[in-house]
């Protein structure tokens, strides 16, 4: 009996390890691990990710890393108004000319850019001044992807490092800023499906007649950035550090990780949860849910400055009559949306304009006084009725019949699904505009649905941030009068995708009109502060009076982190960048610089000593950050070239100047090499499952032999 027992007893401890052992195995192969040196960013709730990193045009928010891949001429902190030189290193302001169809020369001006030696993007082309006029000349052929599009007369490739800009006439010196703003793409890439050519009167033309630099979907992304593309998934991108990246000693971050999450529930409890190291997010009672969980090393610092905005889409009927929207803002009540829809950690617009907080002093007294007028704190309903009853409508049995005696219809309000503060927001607005005889429903459709909603005027009024930021009044009104959501600097017609477009606007019985004012606000800035300061005043009563926008509180720039191991963030003692993770070019400086800064203590530096993760392949020599390319090179020889018209031939190995003609040629051949990058988990991880195994055959083999032993017996 005793030798049965012994042998249930023993087979039974066989059968409980190997389930263990299963169990723990399967545990161990399907968890993520995350990688050692590497951080977690959560700019804000997305749904899922797309496979598509055209810089251009992101379907989803460029909270996907895409800063941290493509890379500026220049940083500029608009909290600051510091600008950091990036791939250009310096710029000339000088003077050019352009040549009109009947032989006429005109003045105007030109920029030259010195631009960083020692750079390339990671599929090894050279960056250099060939890049820059390809990426310019892009949107020159094509002007809907906006930035300098049809700013440029021409351009001339001074040398491989100097590029000069000649701009069209009547552009001032605040194109700069936009010009420091472009970032860079890989002619080797773009190039082949997006040939340009460059006239000799100058004018740049596409040669592929069927594709759209703006949609193409680009899943593999070539930047000069401190990172590139690693992984990708819907559920989540993991970006690697570049090892050939041209700061040297940086980044000292080996990998970021970008999740996404379906709403900001989802997103605040993953941040609660300590599985976040960067955030970008709302969250209600974050004191209490967040920071106090461990004060020591979870921290909150989100300042606000800038508006948050309702727009109004004033081709439908009746948000075209001017004054159905002020009345509108009349009626809002922001203190209400401050407490109930941000718990008070955005505090109220002052007034409906779009400028940031400080700027606001630019205002004399009687145009703040008029502004602050149409935007009651508390809201003021009765004012509200009484313009609108001025104006021929009237309030029936709770329904506002327009001076045409139709009954108003109902409308949308809309925000993007998750966004759990901006749709309360919207619920309370919704809710309020009930007391002036508005029906108004909510709308939270899919961020990449509301962003085509919104581009192309699928809506009747929509919660957005703003559109421009920058170091004066003119930025913030340019934003939403003179620059576009697709194309900015554009006058597109009605119906194209535009935020925002001057003819809807009737400015032809304006005068002087929007247009106008910023175009002198811009001759004038630095130039003549007093003429300056009354352009700017002009321009605030016409918003008034017109009310193509409306700012409802002071949008916060979420922003949370944790530093038991991460150190170098920006905080209330050192703000040195604003800490948000977002992109959101032209609105928010990139977080590549914040980025930069920070040091993981966990992982001792330099990284690249760390290469269980990466692949020897990547080292080319003992500087891991001098890069040795053996499949492009790059040459430069100069000709005469005329004042009417400069050509280059731009290819990947080599560049050369003529004089007739400009393209990028699609018939050279790239010779890359391609790594594969295999993920792995910490050795005592990822060989449990092997030890497990070991064991569980030995206990097989001492069982076997026990029982063998007692059978003889």
């Amino acid at each position: 009996m005793w030798k049965r027992l012994v042998i249930s007893s023993l087979i039974s401890v066989l059968i409980l390890l190997s389930i263990g052992s299963f169990f723990i195995v399967t545990s161990q192969s399907s968890s993520t691990v995350q990688p050692e040196g590497s951080i977690v960013v959560l700019a804000s709730p997305v749904g899922t990710w797309q496979d598509n990193f055209n810089p251009w045009n992101a379907p989803t928010p460029a909270d996907d890393g895409e800063w941290l891949i493509y890379e500026l001429l220049a940083q500029v902190n608009y909290g600051t108004g510091q600008i950091i030189p990036w791939l250009a290193t310096n710029w000339t302001w000088t003077t050019g000319y352009v040549t009109t169809a009947n032989g006429t020369k005109i003045q105007t001006l030109a920029l030259i850019l010195y631009l960083r030696h020692d750079v390339y993007f990671t599929d090894g082309t050279p960056f250099n001044a060939t890049a820059v006029w390809y990426t310019i000349a892009l949107e020159q052929a094509y002007p809907q992807l906006g930035y300098l599009a049809n700013y440029v007369a021409n351009m001339t490739i001074i040398n491989p490092y100097e590029i000069e800009i000649v701009f069209k006439p009547g552009t001032t010196h605040m194109i700069l800023y936009t010009v420091l703003e472009q970032f860079i793409v890989d002619p080797a890439q773009w190039g082949k499906y997006f040939p340009v050519e460059q006239l000799p009167n100058g004018t740049y033309v596409g040669l592929n007649k069927t594709g759209n630099p703006y949609t193409w979907q680009d899943p593999d992304p070539i930047g000069t950035g401190p990172y590139m593309l690693y992984s990708y998934s819907p559920q989540e991108i993991v970006l690697v550090a570049n090892p050939h990246y041209w700061m040297p000693g940086e980044p000292r971050i080996k990998y970021i990780l970008f999740p996404a999450y379906a709403s900001n529930v989802q997103a605040d409890t993953a941040l609660n949860n300590g599985q976040v190291t960067w955030a970008g997010l709302f969250e209600p009672g974050i004191q209490q849910n967040f920071v106090a969980k461990n004060p020591q090393y979870y921290h909150f610092f989100s300042p606000g400055i800038r508006p948050q905005m309702v727009v109004f889409n004033d081709l439908r009927w009746p948000l075209s009559d001017p004054v159905l929207r002020q009345a509108i803002s009349l009626a809002i009540n922001r203190t209400a949306i401050c407490y109930l829809g941000e718990y008070g950690l955005e505090p109220p617009t002052p007034t409906p304009l779009p400028l940031a907080s400080p700027m606001l002093s630019v205002l004399n007294s009687s145009v703040l006084q008029l502004a602050e007028k149409y935007a009651p704190p508390q809201g003021n309903v009765t004012a509200a009725l009484q313009l609108l009853e001025s104006h021929g409508y009237k309030l029936v049995n709770g329904q506002l019949i327009a001076p045409n005696g139709t009954p108003v219809p109902t409308m949308t309000i809309m925000a993007p699904a998750g966004w759990t503060d901006w749709d309360a927001d919207l619920a309370l607005i919704a809710q309020q505009l009930k007391q002036i005889g508005l029906n108004v429903q909510v709308e939270t459709p899919p961020f990449s649905t509301w962003y085509s909603d919104v581009e192309s005027g699928n809506y009747w009024m929509a919660m957005i941030w703003d559109l421009i930021t920058g170091p004066s009044p003119i930025f913030y009104f340019q934003g939403y009068l003179y620059n576009y959501w697709n194309s900015p600097g554009n006058v597109t017609p009605i119906g194209n995708t535009t935020y925002y477009d001057l003819e809807r606007f009737n400015l032809s019985i304006i005068h002087p009109t929007f247009e106008q004012l910023i175009q002198w606000a811009w001759g004038n800035f630095s130039v003549n502060d007093a003429v300056y300061n009354n352009i700017i005043n002009q321009l605030a009563v016409l918003w008034i009076k017109y009310m193509p926008a409306m700012a409802v509180v002071w949008n916060a720039e979420w922003y949370e982190y944790v530093n038991n191991t991460v150190t170098g963030w920006p905080t209330p003692q050192n703000p040195y960048w604003l800490g948000a993770p977002w992109e959101n070019l032209p609105t928010t400086p990139l977080p590549v610089v914040l980025a930069l800064h920070l040091v993981n203590q966990s992982v001792p530096e330099p990284w690249w000593y760390y290469t269980s993760q990466v692949p020897q392949s990547w080292y080319t020599s003992n500087d891991p950050f001098v890069y040795q390319p053996t499949t492009t090179s790059t040459s430069t020889t100069t000709s005469t070239t005329t004042t009417t018209s400069t050509v280059t031939s731009v290819s990947t190995t080599s560049t050369t100047l003529t004089s007739t003609t400009t393209q990028v040629s699609t018939t050279t051949t790239v010779s890359t090499s391609t790594t594969t990058v295999t993920q792995t988990v910490t050795s005592s991880s990822s060989n449990m499952g092997l030890y497990i195994a070991i064991a569980v055959v030995v206990i097989i083999i001492v069982i076997i032999g026990v029982v063998l032993a007692l059978r003889r017996r």
